[in-house]
């Protein structure tokens, strides 16, 4: 393979692709990998979006002018990258808005860095998962640009933006981008919340589903593990704000007052 071709096939691609590649060509020093990337780098043919991460620049672009998609950036930036969060129900299409930071979920040592005006957000896996060697629950492989990209599905999406609001927009917009879940796999949902362990979220979760039963076919007995495993005393489902909370029966969790009555809709205007 040619590395015009190599290029083609890896829009975004990291160090570790690259010296795989060369390996395949008979090449594996490592001075030579680093030669190769630097020379494709001052010739224009690659550019830098930070260490051992680089994108592609088509034949007929160049380097200021090349537009990379930032979904490949967050599921490349490091080896284990999952796109998560905000970012993932942007990718559903579910997101009540379009942000300009990208959040994936990663076991490895990463900082937030930019590219092209936009910020790339690393968070750290749940301890809980890491402990259980299942970091990769509730994640799946979408095709991006003919790149594989892991992405958390529906279920985990759904569990882990009500667990991190802060990383995803806040209330509002947590809050309107589920409402726009049309199917949801309720028991996976549920599975997720145990192996977090979590019984502030928990609650949370077991609320929310609650009051889409109609719309996700949401039966008592399922439901009645999450009720089981709520906190004993009353906790916020959330860093507490300003804002008036209002304890909610019987979840015991506490969650503010707009969230429960939806006070950011607009109200019906007559035709």
């Amino acid at each position: 393979m040619k590395p015009e071709q190599f290029f083609y096939d890896h829009p975004v691609f990291r160090h570790e692709e690259f010296a795989a590649w060369k390996a395949e060509q008979g090449d594996i020093k490592a001075t030579s990998i680093n030669g190769a990337l630097r020379y494709y780098v001052k010739t224009g043919r690659i550019t830098p979006i930070r260490r051992k991460l680089y994108a592609a620049v088509p034949p007929n672009q160049s380097v200021d002018d090349v537009i990379v998609d930032p979904y490949l950036i967050a599921g490349k930036a490091t080896e284990d990258a999952i796109v998560g969060y905000h970012s993932a129900l942007e990718m559903m299409g579910v997101a009540y808005s379009t942000f300009g930071q990208f959040t994936y979920a990663t076991v490895q040592k990463s900082k937030l860095f930019t590219f092209q005006d936009r910020w790339f957000q690393p968070v750290s896996q749940p301890t809980s998962l890491q402990k259980k060697q299942s970091t990769s629950f509730g994640v799946e492989v979408v095709n991006r640009q003919g790149l594989p990209l892991r992405v958390t599905n529906s279920a985990r999406t759904y569990v882990d933006v009500l667990d991190r609001i802060e990383l995803a927009g806040g209330w509002e917009e947590v809050c309107r981008s589920i409402q726009k879940f049309s199917v949801l796999n309720i028991d996976e949902v549920i599975e997720y919340c145990f192996m977090l362990g979590n019984t502030r979220l928990n609650a949370t979760v077991g609320y929310f589903l609650s009051q889409r039963e109609g719309a996700f076919a949401v039966s008592d007995s399922q439901l009645k593990p999450l009720l089981n495993a709520i906190p004993r005393v009353p906790q916020h489902a959330s860093k507490r704000s300003k804002e008036k909370y209002q304890l909610v029966k019987p979840w015991n969790i506490l969650l503010p007052v707009s969230v429960v009555n939806q006070l950011w809709e607009e109200p019906d205007v007559d035709v």
